[in-house]
């Protein structure tokens, strides 16, 4: 036996599934700073553009000019943004100021969602300056002057011999440097620890939908576990109207009448 289901029955099971459907993407829109050419979309967020459910906890941006992103590391302060690579969750970042190594003396990733491939550990000397500086001594010109140059080298004999052989040399400071895994350096005293730094993230993994070609965010509104979100709202939206026609035509052709319900 047939069974015949009303269509008013029918029709809001329809438009249940088209909502559905239409809804499952994802509302949040990739945004950009001015002329950066980097895009911003979850897990970053970009602040006084972006709602607060488009970006997972830590990951906020700032728009400080045309060009400019910023982000804020808890208890290192503020960096620029070169870039983000979503596929490998990696954003590399540098000191808008152009002194790295004087952030690096306070530099710490204990409170952020972030973490380096592995950190190398470098010690800064302030030396007198005299003829003994030369290409194998290369000052960090931010932090020196015309009275002292301060050094860097990861180089725990360098150090030693340094301060028994030159006098007034001192240690000022110890950094730990974040870098990549095929970074590597010599022993020498000519780094300006200027270079940019990378950083990865673990959470949220959103590598999957990258891969896909789909969007991450919040699986819901009320919990951090996130998911992939399809592309093709435009599509689902189509498929909504199709169904809604769809309703009318069952609407049309089937008549109930008080029989079908005996």
């Amino acid at each position: 036996m047939m069974t015949i289901y009303h269509p008013h029955i029918v029709k809001s099971w329809i438009s249940m599934e088209a909502y559905k459907f239409v809804f499952s993407s994802n509302n949040c829109s990739t945004s950009y700073c001015g002329r950066s050419f980097n895009r911003v979309q979850f897990p970053f967020r970009l602040i006084d553009q972006q709602p607060k459910n488009c970006g997972y906890d830590g990951f906020d941006l700032r728009c400080a000019s045309q060009s400019t992103l910023l982000i804020n590391l808890p208890g290192s302060g503020e960096f620029s943004v070169r870039s983000i690579d979503y596929r490998s969750q990696t954003i590399q970042i540098y000191d808008p100021l152009n002194c790295l190594p004087a952030r690096l003396l306070t530099f710490n990733l204990s409170d952020s969602p972030f973490s380096a491939s592995y950190f190398e550990f470098f010690t800064l000397l302030s030396c007198p300056n005299d003829e003994r500086m030369g290409t194998y001594y290369k000052p960090i010109d931010c932090l020196s002057n015309t009275s002292f140059s301060v050094l860097a080298t990861h180089s725990g004999s360098m150090v030693r011999v340094i301060i028994r052989s030159w006098t007034g040399c001192r240690i000022i400071g110890h950094l730990r440097v974040p870098l990549v895994f095929n970074r590597t350096y010599d022993s020498g005293f000519a780094y300006q620890l200027d270079e940019d730094m990378t950083l990865t993230w673990g959470t949220p993994n959103c590598k999957p939908c990258e891969i896909l070609g789909s969007s991450c965010g919040y699986a819901t509104s009320n919990t951090n576990m996130t998911t992939c979100f399809s592309n093709l709202a435009g599509k689902a939206i189509c498929y909504g109207f199709i169904l809604f026609f769809f309703s009318l035509q069952v609407t049309s052709h089937h008549k109930v009448t008080p029989e079908h319900f005996h």
